[in-house]
């Protein structure tokens, strides 16, 4: 009786654990305007065309709703000077996002550093298929000048949700 019993125990052990569970893949709502990316920055001065970068940046969802993401190029504070530094410009500000075109605007919003109040504006923000992003930005501190960020997804969404 006790071979049955132990037999039993082992049969269901090995079904339940010969068994591994398909999982399906689950997307954030902001899918694919999301992700982080390493993107150049396009300018001109002085009739001069220049780039900077590569830089990190990333853009995530908001947590109020689904009509804005976050953009954000990973700022830091310096206790020491008192002032931020980023990868390009210090900035994080939230943006309208339209995910049914995968396109991101603003008409102007105060970044949300404290102690760094911008304005800044972003126009033609865009994903292309899903792993390239583009957008035209204009920062309060230097109003005259139109930076082109474009770039493509530092890794694949594929990649990142396997992490």
């Amino acid at each position: 009786m006790r071979i049955i019993k132990l037999l039993i125990v082992l049969l269901v052990a090995v079904g339940f654990f010969s068994c591994s569970p398909k999982y399906d893949k689950q997307y954030n709502w902001a899918y694919p305007v999301t992700g982080d990316w390493m993107v150049k920055a396009y300018y001109t001065v002085g009739g001069i065309q220049k780039t900077f970068g590569p830089l990190e940046m990333k853009s995530y969802n908001s947590s109020f709703g689904r009509d804005s993401i976050w953009i954000d190029d990973y700022p830091v504070y310096s206790t020491s000077t008192k002032t931020w530094g980023g990868n390009f410009w210090a900035m994080k500000f939230k943006s309208a996002v339209d995910m049914s075109n995968k396109t991101f605007n603003t008409t102007g919003t105060i970044n949300a550093l404290s102690g760094y109040p911008i304005n800044i504006k972003v126009s033609n923000g865009k994903i292309v298929g899903t792993d390239s992003i583009t957008m035209d930005v204009i920062f309060g501190d230097d109003p005259t000048t139109t930076y082109r960020l474009a770039g493509h997804r530092e890794q694949s969404y594929e990649e990142y949700t396997q992490q």
